[in-house]
């Protein structure tokens, strides 16, 4: 189980880099279901969005898209 995370994981690093949203997670299309085990089901689903997460972070993508959605640009200042 433990490569299938880390391939689960890799895939969500591939899938953030080729543009695609948080929501494009394959764990979460109908058709994986009925699912058997929920434990499996979510290391699963998290292995994914934590590879796409660091992708994402590692890449910059602070303003790109998280749900499909265009996002908002969001300044801030830092006052001390």
């Amino acid at each position: 189980m433990f490569e299938t995370l880390l391939e689960m994981q890799e895939r969500g690093v591939r899938d953030r880099a080729r543009g695609r949203s948080l929501a494009d997670n394959p764990m979460s299309k109908p058709d994986i279901l009925p699912i058997t085990d929920f434990q499996e089901w979510y290391s699963m689903f998290d292995a994914w969005r934590f590879g796409w997460s660091i992708e994402d972070a590692m890449a910059g993508h602070g303003n790109a898209p998280r749900d499909g959605v265009a996002a908002l640009s969001r300044s801030y200042t830092r006052t001390v």
